[in-house]
């Protein structure tokens, strides 16, 4: 199967980053190709008056997720050119990767593991719940 689009979540660990080293191996040659990088901004669940009194916490956060996917899109090198950074926000980050999958035609997810242990690797992972939660095959960096 060749790969047209692969989406690489990023969150500024060293798995996100491996995860990006991976995604460039798998573009190096492959002209057609495009990657998407996406950061998801943790948004609390806030009522109406709370992400009024948040507001500037969340365009700092914001601003923040843009730098990230910058050195992020920056990381791929000569594959940068074929990448698009994309800037989501939700309470569940997962859930938001999830459903940009659901909305884009992706021939692959290539995500990092954050290298944690035991039962919360297994549970509580980002990594873990995109496997279990998309459609789209995914490729899990260690």
């Amino acid at each position: 199967m060749a790969l047209s689009t692969i989406l690489v979540p990023v969150d500024g660990s060293e798995g996100a980053n491996r995860a990006i080293d991976m995604a460039a191996k798998l573009a190096d040659g492959n002209d057609q190709l495009r990657i998407d990088v996406a950061y998801v901004v943790p948004i609390p669940d806030l009522n109406e008056e709370e992400q009024t009194k948040f507001e500037n916490v969340l365009d700092m956060m914001k601003e923040d997720g843009r730098a990230l996917l910058s050195d992020a899109v920056n990381r791929l090198g000569d594959e940068a050119g074929k990448a698009e950074a994309l800037l989501l926000a939700g309470t569940n980050p997962a859930a938001e990767i999830v459903k940009l999958c659901d909305q884009r035609a992706y021939d692959l997810i290539v995500i990092g593991n954050r290298g944690l242990s035991g039962r919360k690797e297994y549970g509580g992972s980002v990594s873990y719940k995109v496997l279990h939660g998309s459609k789209t095959p995914v490729l899990i960096v260690k």
